[in-house]
């Protein structure tokens, strides 16, 4: 079974989306082969040489022990993902830096989170200050107390820009495109859940997200499905 979620944009361990996440991955476990995040788990995700925040070590151990049981785990970054290093390799996750095409169940499927389709102006804005090395070397000079909370308010500030019409469209229009060539295309980053079949058996899916609908995508057999964690 593969299960695709993504925009828990958890910022701590104690809440509520964070603690049905890890319900969830507990109850998928004995059926999962492959696990996809597309993108933005966290609020925010920066690696520093040493230390990591502490409010993220549930997910991340429900994680482990997901990967240490033989499960595959494949992370696709998405813009709240700012810094990669060997952190997350090093902790087993199978990292995608770009949209990337998966075969599964005899299926080409194309994941990818979606920002880089996301063409507004604040999204731009964003991305500018998060890729931009200068602010990355600033941002090290801050104590980690102190950064991850100035950046984990400035992502919270992005992430509500991201529920519009407009950009629904995007990726509506991104995923058509895209499925001349693949058979299904499974977006995130808009937080809102879609699920259309089209002629010749073909699927565009977003998979919502773990801050209000808890859904996620469920490829099991031949069934594609979209469903809600209750």
């Amino acid at each position: 079974m593969h299960v695709f979620i993504s925009d828990a944009h958890i910022r701590t361990d104690k809440s509520h989306r964070c603690q049905m996440l890890v319900k969830f991955l507990h109850d998928m476990r004995p059926r999962l082969t492959d696990l996809y995040i597309l993108g933005d788990l966290f609020e925010f995700w920066f690696e520093y040489n040493l230390v990591f925040p502490k409010d993220y070590f549930a997910p991340l151990a429900a994680l482990y022990n997901l990967i240490q049981g033989g499960k595959r785990i494949h992370y696709i970054l998405g813009n709240h993902e700012v810094t990669i290093g060997n952190f997350l390799k090093n902790f087993g996750f199978i990292v995608h830096h770009e949209p990337t095409i998966f075969t599964i169940e005899g299926k080409r499927v194309l994941l990818a989170h979606g920002n880089r389709i996301d063409r507004r102006l604040w999204t731009n804005v964003w991305e500018a200050l998060l890729n931009s090395k200068f602010n990355h070397m600033l941002y090290r000079l801050l104590h980690p107390d102190i950064g991850i909370l100035l950046a984990q308010s400035i992502a919270h500030l992005s992430r509500k820009q991201h529920r519009s019409h407009g950009i629904m469209s995007m990726l509506e229009n991104y995923a058509r495109r895209r499925l001349r060539d693949v058979d299904v295309v499974i977006l995130a980053h808009s937080h809102e859940p879609i699920f259309k079949k089209f002629p010749g058996n073909k699927y565009y899916i977003n998979a919502g997200d773990w801050i209000k609908h808890f859904s996620y995508v469920m490829i099991d057999g031949n069934k594609i499905s979209l469903e809600y964690y209750q």
